[in-house]
C-alpha cells in the first residue's frame, strides 16, 4: 500500500513536470536558445582546468616560457570573461522565459476563475484563491528559472568535467567520482524532508491569507462585537504555525549546505593525500582540485535548484487543481438573441445549495413581457435564488424555465446575460472613478452616461460629488451611503439597456429620500421591459402587475396588490405589519 502510495506521489509529480514543460514549449525559441548557451557554457568552463593545467605544467614548470605563460594568461582571461557573458545570458533568459510563462499561467488561472459557477466561490475560501493566483503562481517560477534549463546546464556541466578527469588522470577520477552517489543520496534525503515542509508552509500562508482577508473585510463585525483581542488571537495561533513550518525548511537548508560542503572537503583532501603517495604532476593536482570545485558547485546547485524546484511543484500542484477544476459554467446552449421579449416561466423548479435542503420546493409561475412582477416573503423564503437561477449564476435540479419559450439551458450563457440588467440588495461598487464602475470597460460617451442618468433623476447627484463622474469611489463603495449605492447600480442596470431587469431588495435599509428617488428611477428603468422586483418594503410594488408571495421555498400567493389584501391571507398579514411598525416609528 504504501509502496503504491509513493508511485503514484512520482506519478503526480512527473505529471506536473511534463505539464510545467509543455506550457514553457510556448516559448520553444527562447528555450533552444538559451540551451545553446548552456551547452556552450558547459564547454568553455570545463575547457578553463584543463588549460590550467598545461600552464602550471608546461610554461611555467617545463618551458618556464614568460612568452607562453602571458599567451595561455591571455586565454584564460578570455575563457573567464566568456563564462561569465555566458551565465549572464543563461540567467537573463531563464528568468525571461520563467516571467513569460508565469504571467501565461496567471492569465489563464483568472479566465479560469472568472468563467467558475458561483457554487465553487461559496465553498472556496477567497484568501485561499488570492494566494493560488499570486503566491503559489509564483513560486512556479522558481521551475523554470532553476529547472528545466538550468538543472540541464548543471548536469551538462558534470557529464564534461567527468569526461574532462578521465582525459587526466584515471586513478584520482575514480576517486573524486566517489562523491557522486554520496551527493545523490543526501540531495534525495533531504528532499522528501523539504517536499513535506514546502506543502505545510503553502497550506499555512493559504490558510493565514484568508483569514486576514475574511477579518479584514469584517472588520465593522469585530469592533461593534468588540472581539478585537479573541481575533488577535487566533491570528497569533496562525502565525506561530505558519513560522513553525517555515522555519523547519529552514532548518532542511542550513543543514544541507554544511553536509555539502563537507563532502566536498573530504574528498579534496583524499585528492591531495593520495597525490602525495604517487607521482602526479602539480598541474594535474591543480586541474582536479579544480575539478572538484566544479563538480560539487553543479551537484550542489542541482540538489539547491532540485529544492527550489520542489517548493515550485508544490505550488503547480495547487494552481494546477484550480485549472483543473471542473467548475466552469456547463454552456451546452448556442442559441443567441439580438432581443428579448421578455416572458419568464418557471415550471415545477426545485433547487437546493447544498443538495441536502431544497430552497425551491416546485415553483411554477409565469411573468409576461413586459410586466412588472414582485416576489415578496420572510427571510429564506427563497426569493434571491429566483434571481441566481435567471442568471444561471447556479443550475436547477429539476423542473424548467424559459425565456420567450425556449429553455435556459438553450440560451449561450453570457449572450443570455446581456439581456438581463440586475441591481443587487448589497450594491458592490469598484475602487474607481465613477464613470468606471458605471461602464465596466465598455466605451460609452460621457454625454450618454449623463442622457441616461438625466432621465432616472441620477446626474444630479453624481455632479454634486466632487469631480462629478470622475469622483473616485472608495473600495467597495463605503465612502457613498447605501442610498447613493444604489442609484449608481440603477444607473449601471439602466445603462445596459437590459430587456429584462431584476431588482434585488433595491429599497431595503435606506432613508425616505432615497427610497423616494429610488421610487422614481424603478417606474422610468421598468417601463417596456420585464421587471421582477425582489421586495422587502411592500409599499414599493402597490403599482405591480402581479405579486408572487412566498414562504418556506413555496409559493403561497399570486394576484395584484388589492386582490391580495381582499384575501386576508399571508401577504396581508405581511404588510399590515410593516404597516405597523412604520406608524410606530412616526
Amino acid at each position: 500500500m504504501k509502496e503504491h502510495s509513493k508511485n503514484s506521489e512520482k506519478d503526480k509529480t512527473w505529471s506536473i513536470i511534463k505539464r510545467l514543460f509543455a506550457i514553457g514549449m510556448k516559448f520553444r525559441s527562447w528555450f533552444l536558445f538559451t540551451l545553446a548557451v548552456s551547452i556552450v557554457l558547459a564547454l568553455v568552463s570545463t575547457y578553463r582546468p584543463i588549460l590550467t593545467k598545461e600552464v602550471v605544467d608546461i610554461a611555467i614548470i617545463q618551458h618556464k616560457s614568460r612568452e607562453q605563460l602571458m599567451h595561455q594568461v591571455y586565454i584564460l582571461v578570455a575563457l573567464v570573461f566568456a563564462e561569465s557573458v555566458l551565465n549572464l545570458f543563461l540567467v537573463y533568459f531563464s528568468n525571461f522565459i520563467s516571467q513569460n510563462v508565469i504571467r501565461d499561467i496567471r492569465e489563464r488561472l483568472y479566465k479560469k476563475l472568472i468563467y467558475f459557477r458561483t457554487s465553487f466561490f461559496d465553498k472556496t475560501p477567497i484568501g485561499q484563491l488570492v494566494t493560488r493566483a499570486v503566491g503559489d503562481v509564483e513560486t512556479i517560477a522558481t521551475v523554470y528559472t532553476d529547472g528545466f534549463l538550468m538543472v540541464f546546464g548543471d548536469v551538462l556541466r558534470v557529464a564534461m568535467v567527468v569526461f574532462a578527469m578521465f582525459q587526466t588522470d584515471l586513478n584520482l577520477s575514480f576517486i573524486t567520482l566517489a562523491i557522486l552517489p554520496i551527493m545523490l543520496w543526501s540531495t534525495r534525503f533531504f528532499q522528501k524532508r523539504l517536499k513535506k515542509a514546502f506543502g505545510d508552509e503553502r497550506a499555512w500562508v493559504a490558510n493565514q491569507n484568508s483569514f486576514v482577508q475574511e477579518r479584514l473585510a469584517g472588520m465593522t463585525l469585530i469592533q461593534v462585537f468588540n472581539r478585537q483581542q479573541a481575533e488577535f488571537e487566533k491570528f497569533e495561533s496562525i502565525n506561530k504555525t505558519l513560522e513553525s513550518a517555515l522555519l523547519k525548511t529552514v532548518f532542511v537548508f542550513s543543514l544541507f549546505f554544511p553536509v555539502v560542503e563537507l563532502i566536498s572537503s573530504v574528498f579534496l583532501g583524499l585528492i591531495l593525500f593520495y597525490a602525495g603517495f604517487i607521482e602526479v604532476s602539480p598541474g594535474t593536482i591543480v586541474a582536479f582540485v579544480t575539478f572538484i570545485s566544479m563538480l560539487i558547485r553543479p551537484l550542489r546547485q542541482i540538489a539547491d535548484r532540485f529544492n527550489n524546484i520542489q517548493r515550485g511543484i508544490v505550488g503547480a500542484e495547487r494552481v494546477l487543481g484550480i485549472m483543473d477544476e471542473d467548475s466552469a459554467i456547463k454552456n451546452e446552449g448556442t442559441i443567441q438573441k439580438e432581443h428579448f421579449q421578455g416572458k419568464i416561466e418557471f415550471q415545477n423548479v426545485h433547487f437546493a445549495y447544498d443538495d441536502k435542503q431544497e430552497v425551491l420546493k416546485g415553483i411554477s409561475f409565469i411573468a409576461n413581457p413586459g410586466e412588472m412582477v414582485a416576489i415578496v416573503g420572510a427571510t429564506g423564503a427563497g426569493k434571491s435564488t429566483i434571481i441566481s437561477l435567471i442568471t444561471r449564476l447556479y443550475e436547477i435540479n429539476s423542473g424548467k424555465i424559459f425565456i420567450d419559450d425556449i429553455a435556459l439551458p438553450e440560451y449561450e450563457v453570457h449572450q443570455l446575460r446581456s439581456h438581463v440588467g440586475v441591481v443587487l440588495q448589497d450594491v458592490f461598487l469598484f475602487h474607481g472613478s465613477i464613470l468606471e464602475n458605471l461602464t465596466f470597460g465598455e466605451t460609452i460617451p460621457l454625454e450618454a452616461i449623463r442622457k441616461a442618468a438625466k432621465e432616472i433623476d441620477v446626474d444630479d447627484f453624481i455632479m454634486s460629488l466632487p469631480n462629478g463622474y470622475n469622483y473616485v469611489v472608495s473600495e467597495r463603495g463605503a465612502s457613498m451611503s447605501l442610498g447613493q449605492r444604489q442609484l449608481l447600480s440603477f444607473l449601471r442596470a439602466y445603462l445596459a439597456k437590459p430587456q429584462i431587469l431584476i431588482l434585488d431588495e433595491a429599497t431595503s435599509s435606506i432613508d425616505d429620500e432615497s427610497e423616494k428617488l429610488i421610487q422614481q428611477a424603478t417606474e422610468k428603468i421598468t417601463q417596456n421591459r420585464t421587471s421582477i422586483i425582489i421586495a422587502h418594503r411592500l409599499s414599493t410594488i402597490e403599482k405591480a402587475d402581479k405579486i408572487i408571495v412566498m414562504d418556506k421555498g413555496e409559493i403561497v400567493e399570486i394576484g395584484k396588490h388589492k386582490d391580495l389584501l381582499l384575501q386576508d391571507g399571508y401577504y396581508a398579514a405581511l404588510y399590515n405589519a410593516q404597516l405597523k411598525g412604520k406608524n410606530k416609528q412616526h
